[in-house]
């Protein structure tokens, strides 16, 4: 059911224009969805539910199914785009099922849709530990998400917890810089760095990989066009190590890559798969502070898209490359 938003003015100002604009609002109060979302994965969309104890208290919450998408995945994305935003939501993060519950941001809706996640896992056993995790859904494969950062138990303010419960998740993305939020508390190695998305919808994710029965429940979105105060203020970001495009790409034989370090630093520099694994470590040592350029040799590897990613203690870098012969 849907009714009209009274903010709907407010969505076309410039992020620009002033500081901590509310610029979209899901609260599901009185069981009713008040913007479009649309179905990502041709699966489906945000329906409503009564849920008592919800964040809000007010007995409504957003929830997210993954049945009709046929591969176990939900995702569900706003009709209206973001650059620049700070995006928070509360989320329904059980421990007893499901692989990840989490956010969508800077969605690509075209296709099956594609895009940046914020996701939890905190069910124990199995192949997959709990943590958080920062992935991307490239546009080419979206079904094979690569991933960017993780956060282990002991990069979780208050570890992995015990107990089903709501969890606030949020992220702001400022050009090419991605700070993470958990219940409040921004999480280290904050800001990350990626140049895959500059903008798009934010949305929803769930995913398992053996039941398409799961729901995903969701309460009180807000994307502000800055961090609303009661958070921490981002503090100057330092200077960060910078990838630039490796070149020839795509890449028939061998690449050159260059990179820029602002400090001396330990810094490695490797190739990784769609599904997150390691195929080649160009480089894993110290360096100088400056321009420094690698060669890499992509003999054996197979064709398709890769990440190439450089880490160092003060930040990280990513871009997408492809091998094609």
């Amino acid at each position: 059911m849907m009714r009209c938003l009274g903010l709907a003015v407010l969505f076309f100002l410039p992020l620009s224009l002033f500081s901590q604009d509310l610029l979209f609002q899901e609260d599901f109060g009185g069981g009713l969805i008040e913007n479009e979302w649309r179905a990502g994965f041709h699966g489906n969309s945000m329906d409503v539910e009564s849920m008592a104890n919800n964040p809000s208290g007010d007995g409504w919450v957003g929830m997210l199914g993954n049945h009709f998408s046929g591969g176990n995945v939900g995702a569900t994305h706003s009709a209206m785009q973001f650059s620049d935003f700070y995006y928070e939501a509360q989320v329904f993060i059980p421990v007893d099922e499901g692989v990840y519950y989490g956010i969508e941001f800077r969605v690509d809706t075209s296709d099956l849709s594609a895009g940046y996640q914020f996701v939890a896992r905190f069910l124990p056993g199995g192949m997959v530990t709990p943590r958080l995790r920062f992935r991307v859904r490239p546009l080419d494969n979206p079904g094979m998400p690569a991933v960017i950062r993780d956060w282990d138990a002991s990069e979780i303010p208050g570890g992995i917890p015990t107990e089903s419960g709501w969890h606030k998740m949020a992220v702001k993305a400022a050009g090419h810089r991605f700070w993470f939020y958990y219940d409040d508390q921004e999480l280290p190695g904050s800001p990350i760095m990626d140049f895959t998305y500059l903008s798009g919808a934010i949305g929803a994710y769930v995913w398992d990989t053996s039941s398409p029965l799961m729901n995903l429940y969701i309460d009180d979105i807000n994307v502000y066009s800055d961090i609303p105060t009661g958070i921490s203020e981002i503090p100057a970001a330092a200077a960060s190590p910078s990838l630039s495009a490796n070149w020839p790409n795509p890449v028939h034989a061998v690449t050159t890559v260059t990179f820029d370090l602002p400090d001396a630093a330990h810094a490695v520099l490797a190739v990784y798969d769609l599904r997150g694994r390691e195929v080649a470590r160009i480089a894993d040592t110290d360096f100088a502070a400056g321009r420094h350029s690698m060669r890499w040799d992509a003999a054996g590897i197979p064709d398709g898209s890769y990440l190439l990613r450089l880490l160092t203690s003060t930040g990280s870098a990513s871009r997408m490359m492809t091998v094609l012969r």
